[in-house]
């Protein structure tokens, strides 16, 4: 061992009394490496198996590394057969070397001694020691080895070299040589951007130079490669010196021990001159790659261009707003850049940092400005009023644009803005500034989907994309057409040409993953949505988190309070607040919706902070605000309906509704929200369905029923909703709860009927019906009324559906349930019409028409019983009274808003019109329904339409008698019968 010397702060090489070794290959090298580095220490074979070969070693790998040691053992040891710096020792091997043998060793104590020295206040002695440590590298350390470990060692190690040279380098400032530092300190600032240490002590060594100016354009490269790499702002000590050096801090100047410089012979510094003043010309770079937007930029391009055009006295402001990585900086730094031409004195920048906890001071900016206005630090006032008189007066006259990014309020920005015309300010922030008197206010949404595939194809390559145009389109959407996060995934597939879209959308499709997924060269979704986050206070930053518990596209005050168990007025409050952070949308009064990659953030945050408890709290209070909605909207829909009472006996907190038209609207916001989160609760992964949820599930999902069975303005595929009826059946019967089975069973029917399974259907009808006791008063007869529904939605059982009806009629006779009475008779009349029996359909019409009326059954019973006559006195030939109670109807439907009713009733017109020979009405009745018809999604109703308009045109081949081709003809006329619309 004697004379044994290795190093690895460079190429790994070995010496013996000063002869060089053969280390042999370069798998050979990365074992003595890891030997070497473990200084003494045993590497069991298990670990250098991992280290050299990685997690999956092949079967040869133990016999290589026992080859390899013996070779190691021929080139370092004097006798090799007697060995003794690399032993072997219980299962493993050790490298056993002198003290000092080994340059990392010592390396660390020369930097341990220079601790001590400047702890003794000896700082040219510390800096000749960190000199001597620098001394030992020879380029990037273990250069050529291979293995997992060696590059994990590299990286230590080279980040143990620039912390050596950046504590040198302060050390050298300490003592005034910022002139000789200062191209060193720039060099090693720009090849390690993101070590802000060094970049602070950089803009101090130029600022110590005379160079004030430089020291801020650098703070402002490093602000940008932050912001555009990693979403994130400079860290505290940085953000420091930038304020320190715009306000000349005198702590800054080198301390009179420190050795004299060249800074005492730059002009201007330190004598009360004015520092030679140019035109700013502060605008980040453009991207090259911009895509889309182009509306807005030409709008904001116009209004800042005619700044100075405008018959006004106040100066051009334009806020630009948005949540986090919308685009809003890319947008606003693209538009200065199209009018920069039109501001000749100069373009300002400042980014404001209002997404960070360390909000910019608007009196640094003030000084930062006119610092580049040519005001010398000595005439800058310290008054605040007199120093923003001075910033307007320095504006005033001269063509200037202002970018005032990332503000976080109207006050950080409101001492900033010009005071004259001639000048015009564009600024961003995640909220819209409310506060602030603007020229021009412009809210971001995420990209269309066009938009965001023209971003895709601009930087992932134009060949890509028609290889796999559905793939594309599906990445985009999993992006939430988010620009950020579209920028990232293409530059994921930009950086891997041999990726295919689809393997980056499959790596997508994983909710759980996605956002770790959304990151690529320092850019990062969730670091953006982390600083939005981190400025909430503690009840929004919990708002925020359980909110985002449930699966509702929409939120409202309602639903929040329940989910945050407080007062509506308090959840409309915080979600205000939210909003205004950019945390959440609200494109209408009183309705909120996170974005779909916000609202992932906020789930993970949910998942990784809230109990499991107080999660399952959430969404049960939830149903149970769905409950008491419901049960009083059903209460103001039908007020002689038993149902409501029935299912929600002690209704409590429910919203209050003045009429019908109220409480159906309610419905119809809150019913997308309704089904998702009912399906949520029913299908969760991990947490079992209680019972208590189940039974108000079950009762939700039927006090729907009369809102969304046939009869209705509101349609809702119950086809979807066979695996949640079947839970809660389960959760029912298990529990032994004869109301939950009928609830359960009554789904399911209509579950399975709107998906065909007619069999199915009528089973689980008649287990429904077969629950009730025969002197039930609440259950029975709409069970029964469920019965005909499924019957009729089955060609084949129409006879059943009549008897059915009829049944349904006689049981809720006895409940006095007028407008019951009246919808059984709609079944039966709509069944006829299905059977061609327009006669005794008629006879049913009139009577369901008298009972809406005399029962005050509201609009909709009443439009059903028109429509249903147009169409039986169509059928029966009589077109001209066909027509007379549709346009009844019609009107009806104007008056009420019944915009489902309103497009069938055009169709039933457009047919009765047609019967009548009237074609030039008929068509116009018809290109009214067919856009509606488009709208609702109604595919058979639209095909009629367009025949109608097709045979109104001359030389049009003729109609049947009743109007319709046999193509379009339906079993009840001209829209299909009992079935949700």
């Amino acid at each position: 061992m004697d004379g044994l010397r290795i190093a690895v702060l460079g190429p790994l090489r070995a010496w013996r009394d000063g002869r060089e070794l053969d280390t042999g290959p370069a798998q050979r090298r990365a074992v003595l490496a890891a030997l070497a580095l473990r200084e003494g220490r045993v590497a069991p074979v298990h670990e250098l198996l991992d280290n050299i070969w990685g997690w999956d070693p092949p079967a040869s790998a133990a016999v290589a590394l026992r080859n390899h040691v013996s070779r190691l053992r021929t080139a370092l040891e004097l006798d090799p057969r007697a060995p003794a710096a690399l032993v072997s020792v219980a299962g493993g091997y050790a490298l056993r070397l002198d003290e000092g043998a080994l340059d990392t060793t010592r390396c660390e104590e020369l930097a341990a001694d220079a601790e001590r020295a400047v702890r003794a206040q000896d700082r040219e002695r510390a800096i000749r020691l960190l000199e001597e440590a620098l001394s030992l590298w020879d380029g990037t350390p273990l250069a050529g080895v291979p293995g997992r470990y060696a590059e994990l060692q590299r990286d230590r190690l080279t980040e143990a070299r620039l912390s050596l040279q950046e504590k040198r380098l302060g050390l050298e400032l300490e003592r005034g040589r910022h002139a000789e530092a200062v191209s060193e300190l720039s060099g090693l600032a720009d090849e390690n951007p993101l070590r802000e240490g060094l970049r602070a002590l950089q803009m101090l060594a130029l600022y110590r130079c005379g160079r004030q100016g430089d020291a801020l354009a650098e703070y402002g490269r490093a602000r940008r490669f932050l912001s555009e790499e990693l979403g994130i702002d400079p860290g505290p000590d940085l953000a420091r010196m930038h304020e320190r050096i715009l306000r000349c801090d005198p702590g800054l100047t080198p301390s009179a021990e420190a050795v004299p410089t060249a800074v005492q012979d730059v002009p201007g510094w330190g004598d009360g001159s004015a520092p030679i003043w140019i035109p700013p010309a502060q605008l980040p770079p453009d991207v090259p790659d911009f895509t889309g937007r182009r509306e807005t930029v030409a709008h904001l391009s116009r209004t800042l261009a005619g700044a100075a055009e405008r018959s006004v006295t106040a100066a051009t402001v334009c806020v630009v707003h948005g949540m986090g990585g919308i685009g809003k900086t890319t947008v606003a730094v693209h538009a200065a850049h199209a009018v920069r031409e039109r501001f000749p004195d100069g373009q300002l920048y400042v980014d404001l940092r209002g997404a960070s906890r360390d909000p910019a001071s608007p009196d640094a900016v003030q000084r930062s400005f006119l610092l580049a206005l040519g005001v010398s630090a000595a005439n800058i006032p310290a008054d605040p009023v007199e120093r923003t008189a001075l910033y307007r007066s320095r504006l005033a006259g001269r063509r200037l644009l202002l970018l005032l990014d990332n503000a976080v309020n109207g006050e950080q920005v409101l001492s900033l803005l010009p005071g004259t015309a001639e000048c015009a300010a564009l600024v961003t922030s995640r909220t819209p500034l409310a506060c602030l008197a603007v020229t021009s206010r412009t809210g971001l949404e995420p990209f269309s989907e066009e938009e965001a595939l023209a971003l895709l194809e601009q930087i992932a390559g134009p060949e890509r994309l028609p290889k796999e145009p559905e793939a594309a389109r599906s990445l985009v959407r999993a992006c939430g057409l988010l620009p950020l996060a579209v920028r990232i995934a293409a530059s994921r597939l930009a950086a891997r040409p041999r990726w295919t879209i689809s393997s980056l959308t499959a790596r997508l499709t994983d909710s759980s993953r996605r956002l770790d997924e959304l990151q690529a060269g320092g850019l990062a979704v969730e670091a953006v949505f982390e600083l939005g986050y981190a400025s909430l206070n503690g009840a929004e930053a919990r708002a925020f988190r359980l909110l985002a518990v449930p699966e509702t596209a929409m939120l409202t005050p309602g639903s929040a309070a329940a989910v945050l168990d407080t007062t509506e007025a308090a959840a409309e409050d915080v979600m205000e607040a939210l909003a205004n952070a950019g945390l959440l949308e609200s494109s209408d009064p009183g309705r909120y919706r996170y974005h779909d990659l916000l609202r992932l953030f906020a789930r993970h945050r949910a998942l990784k902070t809230e109990p499991e408890a107080d999660r399952k709290g959430a969404l049960s209070r939830l149903v149970r605000h769905y409950l008491a909605g419901m049960s009083a909207a059903l209460r103001a829909f039908r007020p002689d309906s038993q149902l409501a009472r029935a299912l929600d006996p002690r209704l409590a907190g429910g919203p209050r509704f003045g009429d019908r038209s109220q409480a159906q609207q309610w419905v119809i916001g809150e019913l997308a929200g309704i089904l998702s989160v009912a399906t949520q609760i029913t299908h969760h992964p991990t947490r079992p369905l209680c019972a208590d949820d189940a039974r108000e599930l079950g009762r939700v999902l039927v006090l729907l029923m009369p809102f969304t069975m046939p009869f209705t303005d509101l349609y809702v595929a119950w086809g979807s909703m066979t695996a949640l009826g079947h839970v809660l059946l389960d959760e029912a019967e298990e529990d032994d709860d004869r109301p939950a089975v009928v609830n359960a069973c009554a789904v399911l029917a209509l579950a399975y009927a709107s998906s065909g399974r007619h069999e199915r259907a009528r089973d689980f009808a008649r287990q429904a019906y077969v629950a009730t006791a025969p002197d039930d008063g609440v259950w029975r007869h709409r069970v029964a009324y469920v019965r005909g529904v499924v019957a009729a939605m089955d060609p084949e059982g129409l006879d059943d559906a009549v008897a059915h009806f009829a049944d349904a009629a006689a049981l809720g006779r006895a409940s006095r349930e007028a407008g019951f009475d009246a919808q059984c008779m709609l079944g039966l009349a709509t069944t006829h019409l299905a059977r061609k029996e327009p006669g005794r359909a008629l006879q049913y019409c009139h009577e369901a028409l008298a009972l809406s009326q005399a029962a005050d059954g509201g609009a909709l019973d009443s439009v059903l019983a028109l429509r249903y006559l147009g169409q039986a006195l169509h059928d029966l030939g009589r077109n001209a009274d066909a027509v007379e109670h549709y346009t009844r109807a019609l009107a009806l439907c104007d008056v009420h808003g019944l915009s489902t009713q309103r497009a069938h009733t055009l169709l039933g017109l457009a047919c009765a019109y047609f019967g009548d020979g009237r074609l030039a009405e008929a068509r116009a009745a018809a290109e009214k329904a067919l856009p509606m018809l488009a709208l609702l999604g109604d595919a058979k109703g639209r095909q009629l339409a367009t025949d109608h308009l097709m045979r109104a045109e001359p030389g049009g081949a003729p109609l049947a008698a009743d109007g319709m081709t046999a193509s379009s003809r339906g079993p009840g006329g001209p829209s299909s019968t009992v079935r949700g619309e």
